[in-house]
């Protein structure tokens, strides 16, 4: 495993990208390096600067590997899988704040800015582009929807930040904080503006889209306490989503052994509103420089090792395996442990049959049981169980259930407990998953359920750090739970390399 060392505090020049479009994916390259100057031109030039913004999103600096990292080491769904849990990472997980000079949170704020500095220079070009306006305008939205994606990661982490609307040509161009608030301003403004210009249905899986938009605006209204907005965003959304019957597959996708494609996998489907596309090439690589460009680099995702049972980095706590109901089948389709079955090859192979010898972890502990464990989801065992296979599923980053349990902290922040349930348990009646209805009449109800739900449904998808946040800001715990990480601080600091180049931040 190799560790990432960050020197870089925001990325200067933009390169320029070129794109191309595979069935699934983005795949993007730099092509010929044109000026700035010379190209944005026509609509086709601007799409391809745009797919540089997807490039960055799904780069190791972000969705590729640091990004899960730093949401799921300060969650309360997590611990480390034993003394292998690189020391950036276990500092994140352990530590009340890290140090400045953390590595994996200077990745998150690096990538974050690149892709607004490229979402700014598409911004600035666009009002020149006339060839194609209605293409033009779609990815205006696009461009706001994902700048509004970077500032939210770094508000709601970071709180006061640097403020770029334009793009950065120097070192000059440094800015010093600005106000939270002047930040979540920004962010409703492109959100709002990106739910009139994106389109119902992408013209390409993986672009942003309305759905996309609201479900974004839902979710930052309701961390910023505006629980009454967020519930007009999100009623934008709901019933133009369905949940699918079989809870799985959320999480599985394209898997290759060799040259040879063993599974499809359910990517893009009815459920999901956004996702991050990753390809397996069957090549068993990883883009280690943290780019995520060039049309022969890897476009592969990390997930599957950090959280398996060879590299074991990252298992699932205590407090989470315990958070589950007794029956709930979401457990089997969330955890893996000693005694589980996998490489049956989608029901087809008996498989072969898990002993603590495979699992490269520590153990955790259930109702009084210790035994070794591991996340199923985003895992590709079933398929292949090499002790190294870089993985090409998708990264479901919103999803139709998350909006529906969103909608029912909604309904119990303004007053409706009861209608929280209804969506509660429209989560929960999923076929797959087909839990008995919870019956909700006061707040405190409600929002205790929202809590246990969000939990077993959600889990390891990178929510519940920002739903503690959220939580304690509230005052729920521990007026409703014990806080999982009382002692943590809300906001991590600045990174020292910002501290280094940007003379403005003190």
């Amino acid at each position: 495993m190799k560790q990432h060392n960050n020197r870089i505090a925001v990325v200067v020049i933009l390169a320029l990208i070129f794109t191309v479009a595979c069935e699934k994916k983005l795949n993007v390259f730099d092509q010929n390096n044109p000026t700035t100057e010379s190209y944005f031109k026509t609509a086709a030039e601007l799409q391809n600067g745009v797919n540089a913004i997807y490039s960055t999103l799904r780069s190791a600096n972000l969705v590729g590997r640091e990004w899960f990292f730093t949401h799921d080491m300060r969650g309360g769904e997590t611990w480390a899988g034993g003394p292998q849990l690189e020391a950036p990472r276990a500092e994140l997980l352990k530590q009340n704040s890290p140090a400045p000079s953390n590595a994996v949170m200077t990745s998150v704020w690096i990538g974050s800015y690149q892709m607004i500095n490229r979402a700014n220079l598409i911004l600035s070009k666009a009002p020149g582009v006339t060839d194609d306006v209605a293409l033009r305008d779609i990815l205006v939205g696009e461009s706001k929807f994902l700048r509004a994606w970077a500032y939210f990661e770094l508000v709601s982490q970071w709180g006061d930040v640097p403020v770029y609307t334009a793009p950065v040509a120097s070192a000059t161009d440094y800015k010093g904080k600005s106000p939270a608030a002047d930040v979540y301003t920004l962010i409703i403004s492109d959100l709002t503006e990106a739910t009139q210009k994106l389109p119902a249905v992408a013209s390409q899986s993986g672009r942003a889209t309305k759905g996309a938009a609201y479900s974004l605006l839902g979710k930052v209204q309701m961390q910023k306490g505006d629980y009454a907005a967020a519930k007009t965003a999100l009623l934008q959304v709901f019933g133009k989503y369905s949940l699918v019957p079989n809870y799985s597959d959320n999480f599985d996708g394209d898997v290759y052994s060799g040259t040879s494609k063993v599974t499809d996998g359910h990517e893009f489907n009815a459920e999901s509103i956004f996702e991050v596309a990753f390809v397996d090439k069957g090549d068993n690589n990883f883009n280690w420089g943290y780019n995520g460009e060039g049309a022969t680099n890897p476009v592969s995702t990390v997930r599957n090792q950090e959280y398996g049972i060879v590299w074991g980095n990252v298992i699932p706590s205590d407090r989470l395996l315990n958070e589950f109901e007794a029956n709930d089948p979401r457990y089997k389709f969330t955890i893996l442990e000693v005694g589980d079955v996998i490489m049956t090859r989608g029901g087809t192979q008996p498989g072969r049959t898990l002993t603590a010898g495979d699992l490269n972890v520590d153990p955790s502990i259930r109702n009084g049981v210790s035994m070794k464990r591991v996340f199923r989801k985003y895992s590709i065992y079933d398929w292949d169980d090499n002790g190294f296979h870089p993985g090409g599923v998708n990264q479901r980053v919103i999803r139709y259930a998350d909006v529906l349990l969103m909608l029912a902290e909604c309904e119990a922040e303004v007053g409706t407990p009861g209608q929280a349930a209804t969506y509660i348990n429209m989560v929960r009646a999923r076929p797959s998953v087909n839990m008995p209805p919870v019956v909700l009449t006061t707040k405190n109800q409600a929002i205790a359920a929202v809590m246990h739900e969000r939990a077993v449904e959600l889990s390891a998808e990178e929510v519940n750090s920002i739903d503690m946040l959220r939580w304690r800001k509230k005052g729920y715990y521990p007026s409703i739970r014990v806080d999982p990480k009382p002692t943590q601080v809300d906001l991590f600091p600045i990174p020292a390399a910002e501290l280094s180049a940007n003379p403005n931040i003190h």
